[in-house]
């Protein structure tokens, strides 16, 4: 039975038989103790998902960050910021528009994979070999789950580190902006248009010759002349004009009430009194501060990392019922459809931001809201498509035909 072989006197025969007996027994003891790895179509899945995730990744993070990187670059222009700062800017946005853009370019990339399988009817033939869609969502747990643990480390650290940094070289080049700002010889704007500075000599140690000053506080002006001047900051790295030796005329223009003083010297606010809001520090706090302080503007800001993972994996769900299109169907399927609902999805994401703020909403349905109902569409679209029956006996429950 076993095809044991024709000389029983053979001494190795036994251990022949010993070896046919081992290899038809259907328990392995060691098999439980090796670790799964994906079959050679997961792994053939897998890697056309991460080729086209990182298709799509790329030409969405070009265009996000060109249309922030056109914002720095006018700052450059203007002296605000040097123009070594530029590459590093320019990383740090990399980092972070990456981050954010993770849940919609896997969204995407999974519908294209996925629907391409359906319209060349490979999904038929794989179902007809009982890959179904329990399998199928097997198949993309390699995906979605490596791709949701990198956008959570992500999210909740790299993308706040990299905002500490922006704001950081930000800060450093505002300190040093105004002197790349004032050109010999022309008329240079500060505090958004109130302030207008005139230089004829700047020296190579910051320091002027020859100036004038107009300064507009509401309905009145001030007009500064002084021979010298040169940049300095206080304690609360506000940045001012020291003025040495000048005039300075003050009053509202078409009035004779004009007040004339002379003085030695005197200082002129030329930046914003709040170059940098508070929702930008928050950006940039560490995550674990951000749920240790409880306040709902730092809940709501730890909200908006924790939906890049979660986001993810809700989005993974969804692709599966939603890729399935007839083989005949245009080459992009459902896309539009999907596009539908994902901008549904942000909407919702923003509308459970905005409650957590005002505190209109408790804390498990603003967290949870996007995502319940992203689960409740991905159920209804499978049970549409499989039937009750498969669902619930792959939930256990015995149907009785």
């Amino acid at each position: 039975m076993f095809g044991l072989p024709a000389n029983r006197g053979d001494p190795g025969s036994g251990h022949k038989l010993f070896s046919l007996l081992m290899k038809s027994l259907p328990f392995k003891p060691r098999a439980r103790l090796r670790p799964q790895l994906p079959a050679l179509l997961d792994r053939m899945l897998l890697v056309d998902l991460a080729r086209t995730l990182a298709a799509i990744l790329s030409v969405l993070v070009i265009i996000i960050v060109s249309r922030k990187f056109l914002g720095i670059l006018a700052r450059a222009i203007e002296g605000e910021v040097s123009g070594g700062t530029l590459s590093t800017l320019l990383a740090l946005k990399i980092l972070s528009a990456t981050s954010m853009l993770l849940p919609p370019a896997s969204f995407l990339a999974a519908l294209v994979v996925l629907g391409r399988l359906y319209r060349d009817s490979e999904m038929a033939v794989l179902a007809a070999a009982g890959f179904g869609p329990a399998r199928t969502y097997q198949s993309l747990m390699w995906f979605v789950l490596p791709v949701s643990i990198l956008g959570a480390v992500l999210a909740l650290q790299v993308m706040p580190w990299s905002e500490r940094q922006a704001q950081a070289l930000m800060k450093r080049d505002e300190q040093g902006a105004d002197l790349r700002g004032i050109k010999a010889g022309r008329f240079n704007e500060f505090s958004r248009g109130d302030v207008i500075l005139y230089a004829e000599e700047l020296a190579d140690d910051g320091s002027m010759r020859n100036i004038f000053v107009q300064s507009r506080s509401g309905e009145r002006t001030g007009v500064v002349i002084a021979e010298q001047a040169r940049l300095t900051t206080n304690d609360n790295e506000e940045h001012f004009v020291l003025l040495s030796y000048g005039t300075r005329y003050q009053g509202v223009p078409g009035r004779a009430d004009f007040v004339v003083s002379e003085f030695e010297q005197y200082a002129v606010r030329i930046d914003d009194p709040n170059p940098t809001s508070r929702g930008t520090e928050r950006e940039g706090r560490d995550s674990l501060s951000l749920l240790r302080s409880g306040t709902p503007r730092e809940l709501a800001e730890l909200q908006k990392r924790l939906a890049i993972p979660l986001g993810i994996l809700a989005l993974g769900l969804l692709a599966v019922p939603l890729a399935k299109v007839p083989p005949r169907a245009g080459a992009w399927g459902n896309i539009l459809k999907a596009f539908l609902i994902y901008i549904a999805y942000e909407n919702l994401q923003k509308i459970s931001h905005g409650m957590l703020i005002s505190q209109k909403a408790p804390l498990p349905v603003a967290f949870g809201a996007a995502y319940v109902a992203v689960g409740l569409l991905t159920l209804a679209i499978l049970i549409r498509q499989v039937g009750w029956r498969w669902f619930l006996s792959n939930l256990g429950f015995r149907i009785k035909a």
